[in-house]
């Protein structure tokens, strides 16, 4: 108990973590993914033009290992602290559409014990490359919830 209060309490190493995780969810999808194509004599593009769910949860993984890139480098770069809180909110929308509540729940632990909460609006303004990249991968997040939506409805 006492390991889960020294994490939880410590920004530097929930980032860590979150950012592992980024990373580790398209290895381990993709590892899935192979387990399948061995177990069932298929191979790989039938399995995803098969399965439009696989599919859509194979782009929205990749998404993930790109998302963790992007984060990693606004988090270095410090003074992009405004994009980057605009950026892990929108990521944590994001990962609760798309049932990625793992992650989820390390955003919203980072999100607790970060110190500055608050977003300066006017401060966007100076990142725009960096905005428009994150523009960039919300609406990819967007359209892979959207998809998986309409796939179980």
């Amino acid at each position: 108990m006492d390991k889960i209060r020294r994490v939880v309490g410590n920004e530097s190493k929930i980032f860590k973590l979150m950012i592992a995780l980024l990373f580790l969810v398209p290895i381990l999808y993709m590892i899935y993914l192979c387990m399948i194509v061995i177990i069932y004599p298929t191979s790989f593009q039938e399995l995803l033009s098969g399965s439009p769910f696989s599919a859509v949860m194979l782009l929205a993984s990749c998404l993930n290992l790109l998302m963790g890139y992007y984060l990693y480098h606004l988090k270095v770069h410090l003074d992009h602290h405004d994009l980057f809180m605009l950026t892990i909110y929108f990521l944590a929308l994001a990962q609760i559409l798309l049932g990625n509540l793992l992650i989820a729940v390390f955003i919203a632990l980072f999100i607790w014990v970060s110190p500055n909460k608050k977003i300066k609006l006017s401060n966007l303004r100076n990142n725009i490359p960096l905005l428009s990249m994150f523009g960039a991968f919300f609406v990819m997040y967007m359209f892979c919830g959207f998809v998986l939506f309409k796939l179980i409805i």
